[in-house]
């Protein structure tokens, strides 16, 4: 019995560290300066801005200004959430919390980013949050 234990204590232990790292990971993205250099130099950069404009977080003229890793960039965001869903739901085992941590931490990373030089927007934690829904009917399918 006391073996059992371990092992899930264990477990659980590797559940949290891979929410974490996966948290690092996205943030990484998020808060790197140029998502092309980190993209195609494997290379980042941090520049804090201290006053951003917080209005442009609803933006949404640029949304149609597609650059050629436009699908790439929102796809990332659509996968990078729905496996932090995937993640969080295998740690909690409630889709509930997994969807408010989840849609939490998607919101967070947005927001962020205006500190960061780069556009968060609200449009991007529509796509974030279609992906961590995703996740929810995905699992309800496939009956977990």
């Amino acid at each position: 019995m006391n073996k059992k234990r371990k092992t899930q204590k264990s477990l659980t232990l590797v559940k949290i560290l891979l929410v974490i790292l996966w948290g690092l990971f996205l943030l990484l993205n998020t808060w790197t300066e140029s998502i092309e250099r980190l993209i195609y130099l494997h290379s980042f950069g941090f520049r804090w801005v201290s006053n951003p404009d917080f209005l442009s977080f609803f933006y949404f003229h640029d949304f149609t200004l597609i650059h050629p890793e436009f699908i790439k960039v929102k796809f990332g965001h659509f996968i990078g959430f729905a496996i932090m869903d995937i993640l969080l739901f295998n740690l909690l085992r409630s889709h509930k919390y997994s969807i408010v941590l989840s849609i939490i931490f998607a919101f967070l990373t947005e927001f962020l980013q205006l500190f960061f030089g780069r556009d968060g927007r609200f449009y991007d934690l529509a796509i974030d949050s279609f992906g961590i829904i995703s996740v929810y009917f995905l699992v309800r399918w496939l009956k977990f």
